[in-house]
């Protein structure tokens, strides 16, 4: 019998965007799982009663978010190319899902402490000095409710934001933001949405006329290296 320690571990790079933004994290896993079996590519099961495929996410894509720079790891029972472990997925990869690269990873998904978003802001209600006045609140201490399996807690968002940027682009607001995202501190990029709401006051009325969105661009180390 082949130990765990013996099988080849892989990393997959992936984009997520468009209406795949809406489904969850455990939807995610499901359709990867069939990707997979379909692909033909021989993934290491876990032992015991009921066995499952070895597949390990990075850092939870949060519902309504987009991404380029999703990462899975497997491990794989038979040798297989990179090239053509990317060439299978792509073939059973939905629209609007895109692998961007496949390797055997050298650094653990742990090393992740920080992730780079981009927001984008619509709104008629937005004047000459919303840019300033966003990098205003968000350099000051700035309490919001964060909720947690069910339980609920005021915390400092200053506390879990490296860097915040914002700045206004063809009417509309973007916003820069590298936020925790490690084991111990992780912020939810909806958090800053809704510091917005209630601070600035956009974003309040109808999502016709107002709305947003989020993209995750690059996940960070410690040092703010990119992770690879």
């Amino acid at each position: 019998m082949v130990s765990e320690s013996q099988i080849t571990p892989i990393r997959i790079k992936f984009k997520k965007y468009g209406s795949l933004m809406y489904i969850s994290h455990l939807d995610l896993a499901r359709t990867m799982q069939r990707i997979i079996v379909r692909s033909g590519i021989d993934i290491w099961y876990s032992e015991g009663f009921n066995p499952q495929p070895k597949i390990v996410f990075a850092v939870p894509l949060p519902v309504g978010v987009e991404s380029e720079c999703e990462y899975m790891d497997i491990k794989i029972n038979t040798p297989m190319s990179c090239d053509e472990i990317s060439r299978r997925l792509s073939a059973n990869f939905p629209e609007e899902m895109k692998v961007l690269d496949v390797y055997v990873p050298e650094t653990k998904l742990k090393k992740i402490m920080y992730i780079d978003y981009e927001i984008t802001i619509s709104s008629p209600y937005i004047e000459a000095s919303t840019a300033e006045k966003i990098n205003l609140i968000f350099s000051n201490d700035l309490y919001i409710t964060k909720k947690s399996k069910g339980n609920e807690k005021e915390i400092n968002i200053k506390e879990y934001i490296k860097s915040l940027k914002s700045r206004t682009s063809d009417d509309k607001i973007v916003i820069d933001a590298i936020i925790a995202s490690g084991s111990e501190k992780n912020l939810n990029p909806e958090l800053l949405i809704e510091a917005i709401k209630q601070n600035i006051g956009i974003l309040t009325t109808s999502p016709i006329s107002e709305y947003y969105t989020i993209m995750r661009k690059d996940m960070l180390c410690e040092d703010l290296t990119k992770f690879q």
